[in-house]
This record gives C-alpha cells, structure tokens and sequence, in this order.
C-alpha cells in the first residue's frame, strides 16, 4: 500500500472538498427523474397519452394568412382567452398580426378576430400574452424592426375593459416577447424575453420587473449573472418560463442548444437570478410551457425530445417539490404534416402555453406553424 506524505495529501483533499462545494453551490434547479423519459423508444419515450379534449382555434386556410405561432392564454371576467400571431406566409415575416378569441365555458369558443396589427398592417406582430388587473384585460405584443433581433424590436400593450374595444398601442420596453408576465408576491409583476439590439452581442435572455400592478410601467432589468462568452454560442432564443417551488423559490427554464433545458432560479421574489444551469431535462430547442397547478404542483411542458427542432411529442411533466419532476405524459403526439410551407416551419406540436381553469389545465399550441389548437385536461387525470 502507498501512502502519500501529508504535505501531498493535504492539499488534494483540499481540492477535492473544494470541487464538492462548488459543486453543491450550483445545483440544477430542477431535474427529471431517473428513467422519466425513455430515449430507446423515440415514438413515446416510454410515456402514455394523457386522455384530453381538442379544440381546434384556427385552421390555416388555402389561401390567406397561413401562418399561426406563440399561443398566449389567460382567464379574465369569467372568460378564457387565447392570442396568437397569424402571418401569411412565412415565420415573422411583414404583415404578421395578432388574432384572438374567447370561450365561456372551455368548449365552444368564439370566431378569431384581429387584436392588432402595426404600422398599417405591413408591420410585423407577435404575440407575448395577457396580464389582468382588476376589471382590465392588457394583451401585450412584440413589434419588431424587420427582424426579431432588430434595435426597434420592442414590448408594446393595449387594454380593453370588455375584452373587445381596444385602447391605443403603448410602447412598454425594449426587447422581443412572447409570454405572459407572471404574477409574483406582493403585486410584482416579471416578464421574460430576448435582449436585441447591440446588447445581444453580450447578453441573451432578459428578466424584466414592475411593481405598478398594471404591467403598464415601471419595467426594469432584474439582475441576472452574465454568460461567460463561450456560452453565448449556445443559447439563441431562450424563450424562458417560470413556476414557483412550495418554498417561494422561482424557477425559470431556458431554452438552448444542448439538448436539455437550462433553469436559473431566484429566491428574492425575481429581483436577482443564479447563473443558469444545464439540467438533465429533455428538450428539442423549442419553447417551454412551466407554471403551478392550483395545488401548487409545478408542470412543465415542451418538446421532451433528444433531437434538435424534433417538435412530433408535445409532453407533460409534473413535480410536487419544484426540483424532480417525476411524472410524465404524451400531451399529443399523433403524426403532423405541414399543409402550407414557409420560411422556418416545421412540422409538429408546438410553442405550448398553459393555465387551469374550471378544474382543468389547458394547453394552447400551434400545429406545425400553421393551426391553434387548444387541449383540456381534467385536473384529477393529473393527481397521483
């Protein structure tokens, strides 16, 4: 038997302690579970179809706007509403708008009409959501400047005390969105999205809060830990979703090229963030859903797939702790094929958003770039 003199054995134990506290000081915050999804069996990843009722929204017709993406939905005056962006041809191209409509009982829901456009219909929309105050519905969206990453590209809102006549546009903040704002403790609101402009040479996602509980003012940068400059090259959209832990803690999960989600998380209410970690989540490079369940069970909800861009299983996720997510489910994944073609569309289930309402959860999500549709998932097909 070796032994090693103190003076060599010292400092290695040193380092190895040492390289465990780092370790243990940069968790992931959230993880899957061991064995939660199946690799060997693409089709499924091992996981079962969660029974659900489909709605389709929109339908792309023959000829028109043939382009349907970034479904937002929220509940406001005993309705659900859903946004998307409809373009005509191609992804973000000029012309894009936004449609919306509404359901009174999560069944049978209203003919799409338009929201807004920009500049005189040649602009270009894309939808980032809904926040309510009170008796007022603000429905917020991107115009961008020709291209998403623009220097103009910006968060804009409208407000509507009925749902139905609409206020002039507002310019809120610079930045390209396309989710909702969350609702934090004490009325802070947090909206997530890309930084554009010169910034982008050094920055990716951005985390913008306000206290005004209108969302309409008051947006400034929370703190995040900048990327070192050789992650950059792996986060293009990050596209980021939150939900709470039991504990208060707020996680975000981040989109990237990996082939996992990324997640950083904050524990003083969004005002300052972890450096993001890579977790060992599946994801094919597209956006995630991720919230809280009335229980306060946290979903997630993404493409769970190992291949890039790989959008054929639309999948759900649940954890009771925040931390392991442990129960999964096929949302949809019956075969998809695109009708109408067009610049960055693929085939697929796609850009989920989710919330719970009248003892259900449903999931909005576009349909190969091209149709809206909505699934309702009773809430006790959900509990273990």
């Amino acid at each position: 038997m070796i032994r090693l003199p103190s003076f060599v054995l010292v400092p290695l134990i040193g380092c190895f302690c040492s390289l465990a506290l780092r370790a243990d000081e940069q968790p992931a915050p959230f993880r899957a579970a061991e064995g939660l999804f199946d690799k060997a069996q693409p089709g499924t990843l091992g996981l079962k179809p969660i029974p659900g009722q489909h709605t389709m929204l929109y339908r792309a017709p023959d000829d028109g706007y043939r382009f349907c993406h970034h479904p937002n939905l929220v509940v406001f005056r005993g309705r659900m509403y859903c946004m998307w962006s409809n373009g005509k041809v191609n992804e973000d191209d000029a012309g894009q708008r936004i449609l919306f409509c509404h359901t009174d009982d999560g069944n049978m829901w209203s003919k799409p009409v338009q929201l807004t456009d920009h500049r005189g219909g040649v602009g270009i929309c894309v939808a980032a959501g809904w926040h309510v105050d009170g008796e007022t519905l603000v429905a917020f969206y991107t115009t961008t400047g020709g291209s998403n990453f623009h220097s103009e590209t910006c968060l804009r809102a409208r407000t509507s005390r009925d749902g139905e006549n609409w206020s002039d546009p507002k310019r809120l903040a610079s930045g390209f969105f396309i989710e909702s704002p969350q609702a934090l403790r004490d009325g802070r609101l947090l909206m997530a999205g890309e930084h554009v402009g010169e910034s982008r040479e050094t920055h990716r996602m951005t985390f913008l809060i306000t206290d005004d509980p209108t969302g309409l003012a008051g947006w400034r940068e929370a703190k995040l830990k900048p990327l070192p400059a050789p992650d950059l090259k792996n986060y293009g959209y990050t596209e980021p979703s939150f939900f709470h832990r039991p504990d208060g803690t707020l996680v975000a999960s981040l989109r990237n090229y990996s082939g996992f989600l990324y997640s950083t998380a904050s524990r003083d209410n969004g005002q300052t963030w972890s450096a993001p970690v890579r977790t060992n989540y599946l994801d094919s490079t597209a956006r995630t859903s991720a919230g809280n369940l009335p229980d306060a069970t946290a979903f997630l909800i993404n493409n769970a797939m190992p291949t890039r861009s790989d959008r054929s299983l639309l999948t759900l996720g649940l954890s009771e702790d925040g931390v392991v997510f442990d129960r999964a489910w096929i949302v949809r994944g019956e075969p998809t094929k695109m009708r109408h073609s067009g610049r960055s569309k693929v085939d697929g289930w796609q850009y989920p958003h989710a919330i719970s309402w009248k003892e259900s959860l449903f999931v909005a999500y576009s349909i190969n770039k091209e149709d809206v549709e909505v699934t309702r998932i009773a809430l006790d097909q959900l509990a273990r």
